[in-house]
């Protein structure tokens, strides 16, 4: 099926009025039944949720929680993509994942809009000639999901698709799309501008309180700006209404250097007032985001930038790649290489974690499988999208040689060019390489054949460390002297990270070309693949004229005692996300009455420990600059000291809180998790 004919079919379901229909395909399992009366009621499905298709049928769940039904009172949450943390979406049952949801615990009513993703109506503007109002109901997603649970989350039943195609545009997107629009807004989620922001095209929303009542509220409404950016806590978004704007085109390019490269960009720890200063750039830039690798002797960002043109869609495409023109192998290895580093302190772990979907992952690669993530062309587009990227792949083969050749090769690229190679590393490298040698052998792997990084020491590192992924990467391996090798690459990994990082972050400051559609130029993550990387989350949001300061006291924490092994410990192997948001009119929006910097501190969540531990530094750093934090992700411990001081940074929490009690009386809404975080 041709991504028009997918799309006439998804479009002529979406254009219907939402009202009782048949069940949809891939539903299977879910009943309905009527009682006396013709009153429609919803069973829950097999997956333990409930799938409304209807306003009236959401109705009938609220009047279940709330105990009109049966005088029994329960609460209700809605999932959407399940990308925020487990306790801010709240359907307990245990946390089974993104991809794989748990059934909800006891006395919760969990709710999917899978069945109800209908485009209302689709008008001219009123106010603003040459744009659209259109209204849609909370469960659209904006994109596509390729892991989406209930399997309906294409690219021709999403939002975006619909928009581009009629020739409009939302003027903003975050880094993926694959959320609904209501679990987008709800959590204060945005895109990367200053200038830009899709709260801006919010004209309208219709939610249900606590007691099933509808409320149609715009602008002109206090509670809009409520519930604009409410978690849930107000009430069932049911439709969202926004006015949209001609669609446009991106243009961007993405280099990639060392934070201190005079002739980078960007200077990104200069004084806001300097004209190279991050404030300033994040300013006068359209679209921006930056990756930071404060690793110690690494210390690299990836600096993406885009600006507008007037379409041209008869203009081939060339898509930002995000991961190289082989971007499934290079997620293979940098999954699998996270999953080790992890883990070594267990490294009988691996094989669980890697259980989670990289094995999956691999046998689809190894069996030719295109790759999931890639934003499909529009009829009238030029260009495939997937066409460069699928060549890539098959001339460096779809083997497990080719992975680990890939990542020795990346390894061997990256000494090279950092200029390190020739001099003599730390002990610490030879006692693991001379381990795996003893205890492994030599590798048999292309890899062995590769020209010498420089110095003899490094030369066997690398083969050292693609060795014992060539063990680690296969079930069953012997555990007891994996972890002796393990420990040894421990000791070692300090002082190579620069080294390991170098396999999908090497140095360009030529760097990338890309021109595309908003579509699927904004979102430039979609391309990580969230079975491969499976990431958490803290973003701390703060007034943009405190980024030189935040920026400097972020290097200073990172650098640690000064020594790799004391770096190490703070930064990590992960990265650090830096971009903006435009000033919002939600209440409890992180950008509420200012423009902000916007720091997001990754975590593999494949790793060994817990979030919680490493983001706590992070947390007690930035709060003498007034961050506060997006919703969705992970927030610092519940307690009276945080709740004071989310009063503090919040003007509009109390009028919140407040407003929460009139719309959700019985409470039916709340959670334990927001109840601890706000105390009401």
């Amino acid at each position: 099926m041709n991504g028009g004919e997918g799309f006439d079919r998804a479009r002529n379901s979406l254009l219907r009025r939402a009202e009782p229909r048949a069940e949809p395909r891939r539903r299977a399992g879910r009943r309905r039944a009527l009682r006396e009366g013709a009153r429609v009621t919803i069973e829950k499905g097999s997956d333990g949720y409930y799938h409304p298709a209807s306003e009236a049928e959401l109705v009938e769940l609220i009047q279940l929680a709330n105990g009109t039904t049966d005088g029994t009172e329960r609460t209700l949450r809605v999932r959407g993509s399940g990308h925020s943390v487990t306790g801010a979406i709240g359907v307990g049952g245990g946390d089974g994942g993104r991809c794989a949801p748990t059934p909800p615990g006891d006395g919760v009513i969990g709710v999917m809009l899978d069945r109800y993703r209908e485009i209302l109506s689709f008008e001219p503007d009123p106010d603003v000639p040459g744009h659209m109002r259109v209204t849609v109901q909370g469960g659209i997603h904006l994109g596509a999901d390729p892991y989406d649970p209930t399997g309906t989350a294409t690219w021709e039943s999403s939002l975006d698709w619909f928009l581009q195609e009629k020739g409009y545009a939302l003027g903003d997107l975050g880094g993926i799309t694959h959320q609904t629009v209501s679990g987008f807004l709800l959590t204060g989620s945005s895109g990367g501008s200053l200038m830009h922001s899709i709260d801006d095209q919010i004209v309208g929303m219709r939610v249900l309180d606590g007691e099933g009542n509808a409320h149609d509220l715009g602008p002109d409404d206090d509670a809009f700006w409520a519930v604009g950016v409410s978690m849930g806590l107000l009430g069932v978004v049911s439709t969202v209404t926004f006015r949209v704007m001609p669609t446009f085109d991106l243009f961007g390019d993405q280099v990639t250097v060392e934070t201190d490269d005079p002739d980078a960009p960007v200077a990104m720890f200069a004084p806001d007032d300097d004209p190279k200063s991050l404030a300033s750039f994040l300013a006068e830039t359209p679209y921006t985001r930056l990756m930071w690798w404060p690793q110690h002797d690494f210390g690299r960002v990836q600096i993406w930038r885009a600006g507008r043109l007037e379409p041209m869609p008869s203009f081939p495409r060339q898509s930002y790649e995000e991961l190289g023109r082989a971007p499934q192998l290079a997620s293979l290895a940098g999954s699998l290489i996270y999953t080790l580093v992890g883990n070594l302190a267990d490294v009988s772990a691996v094989p669980d974690v890697l259980d989670r979907g990289w094995y999956a992952y691999l046998e689809r690669f190894l069996e030719g499988e295109p790759d999931p993530n890639v934003c499909p062309c529009l009829d009238g587009e030029a260009g495939e999208r997937a066409s460069g990227r699928s060549a890539a792949n098959e001339q460096l083969g779809r083997t497990k040689e080719a992975l680990l050749h890939h990542v020795a090769e990346r390894m061997i690229a990256h000494l090279r060019a950092k200029g390190v190679a020739d001099a003599a590393p730390p002990s610490e490298l030879e006692d693991f390489a001379k381990a795996v040698e003893e205890k492994l052998g030599a590798t048999a792997h292309p890899a062995a054949a590769l020209e010498g990084a420089g110095h003899p020491i490094w030369d066997r590192f690398v083969k050292a460390f693609v060795r014992f992924l060539e063990v680690v990467m296969e079930k069953g391996f012997d555990t007891k002297l994996a972890q002796l090798l393990a420990d040894g690459l421990a000791l070692a990994l300090p002082y190579a990270i620069g080294a390991v990082l170098g396999v999908f972050v090497g140095l360009d400051a030529k760097g990338q070309k890309f021109w595309d559609s908003w579509r699927c130029a904004l979102p430039m993550d979609n391309q990580m693949d969230d079975t491969l990387w499976p990431t958490e989350f803290t973003e701390l949001w703060v007034p943009v004229e405190k980024t030189a300061d935040v920026m400097n006291a972020l290097k200073t924490y990172y650098a640690g005692d000064g020594t790799a092994k004391g770096a190490y410990e703070r930064t990590g192997a992960f990265s650090c996300e830096v971009y903006g948001a435009k000033t919002s009119r939600f209440w409890m929006s992180p950008s509420y009455g200012a423009d902000v910097v916007r720091i997001d501190v990754f975590w593999f969540a494949g790793n060994a420990g817990t979030p919680e531990d490493f983001y706590a530094g992070f947390w007690d750093l930035l709060k003498p600059f007034g961050f506060r934090p997006h919703w969705g992700k992970w927030l610092p411990d519940a307690s009276d000291e945080w709740a004071a001081y989310y009063r503090e940074q919040l003007p509009k929490l109390e009028a919140f809180l407040a407003l929460r009690a009139k719309m959700d009386p019985k409470g039916i809404f709340a959670t334990d998790y927001w109840r601890q975080h706000l105390r009401f």
